[in-house]
């Protein structure tokens, strides 16, 4: 970073990100401002932590509020904006990483003898074997080629045939290696292993740094307090937490969902229970009644009359 951006920075913190805004404009700072940075809010920058070290990140290009970082917890956004996953996304990205150099560490020490020589011959051996099964590749697109060539398909034999060249060169680079390993070496150790071949070496499985078998109090207390075995830790840590936090999240917004059904089935039920209560005092309903009602009565009275009617005729006609 040039001094300039430096300077820009630390007036960013101290003065904001909107400390070029014109007078009588907004200058409002939301979380989700782009020039905020998101992983300052949920805890930590990484950019922060390996500064002037082999995992050196460079520097953070946007601004690291304390005001915001006191307020996010506790504004109604928190857990909302996708800020948590993205850092452990990062976090987890970093740690794949450090955990390929630890294995690549321990790959190089497995490879050096009591001596601090590498061990030639199980180098060369695995390099054999690669090419071994190079070999047995080239067989098959060989014959795969010919089959292709002998049902006409032009296109298929001339991808084989390309495929095939790019084995053969890498083959070509496997056989020029072994023969390199094969000549004799009369130059000495490198510089960069004398060490390694003067004092047993072992890898720390935090950060992955080369460290000296029973070394000094003084040397084991300054590794276990620099930035790199501090930082690496410290993301391992949070990884945890982050999981921890977004489960929570997930279980919360799934809470709140089971509330929103359970509330919408409510509304249901009680608009169906109004309807049909609505449907039971309808004046159309009672006007209906009301009409059979009426009708049910006329016709008995109706059977009545002519009942008495008959009677009537009846009698007369006796006598």
């Amino acid at each position: 970073m040039s001094a300039r951006n430096a300077m820009a920075a630390m007036l960013d913190e101290l003065m904001g990100p909107k400390r070029n805004v014109e007078l009588g404009k907004d200058t409002k700072v939301t979380f989700d401002d782009p020039d905020i940075c998101p992983y300052f809010l949920v805890g930590f920058c990484p950019h922060d932590m390996f500064i002037n070290t082999k995992a050196d990140l460079g520097a953070c290009q946007l601004v690291h509020d304390d005001n915001l970082r006191r307020l996010y917890p506790e504004s109604p956004e928190y857990g909302q904006l996708g800020f948590e996953r993205r850092l452990m996304r990062f976090l987890v990205q970093l740690d794949e990483d450090n955990q390929r150099r630890i294995r690549k560490n321990k790959d190089k020490l497995s490879g050096m003898d009591d001596s601090g020589k590498r061990k030639l011959e199980e180098e060369k051996r695995q390099v054999q074997l690669e090419i071994n099964s190079i070999d047995d590749v080239l067989k098959n697109m060989i014959r795969d080629a010919e089959q292709a060539g002998s049902e006409g398909n032009v296109t298929k034999c001339q991808e084989i045939v390309a495929r095939s060249e790019m084995v053969e060169a890498e083959k070509r680079g496997l056989e020029e290696k072994l023969s390199q390993m094969n000549e004799p070496n009369p130059q000495a150790m490198p510089p960069m292993l004398d060490e390694m071949a003067i004092k047993p070496m072992e890898v720390c499985e935090v950060c992955g740094s080369m460290l000296i078998v029973n070394d000094a109090q003084q040397r084991i207390e300054e590794h276990l307090t620099g930035k790199m075995h501090t930082g690496f830790q410290k993301i391992r840590t949070m990884i945890q937490q982050l999981k921890e936090k977004l489960k929570e999240f997930e279980q919360a917004e799934e809470t709140k969902r089971k509330e929103r059904r359970e509330k919408r089935a409510e509304a249901a039920t009680t608009s169906d229970t109004e309807r049909r209560r609505h449907r039971s005092r309808s004046p159309h309903r009672s006007s209906h009644d009301s009409r059979d009602s009426r009708d049910s009565r006329d016709r008995r009275e109706h059977r009545h009359h002519g009942y008495d009617r008959d009677r009537r005729h009846h009698r007369d006609r006796r006598y």
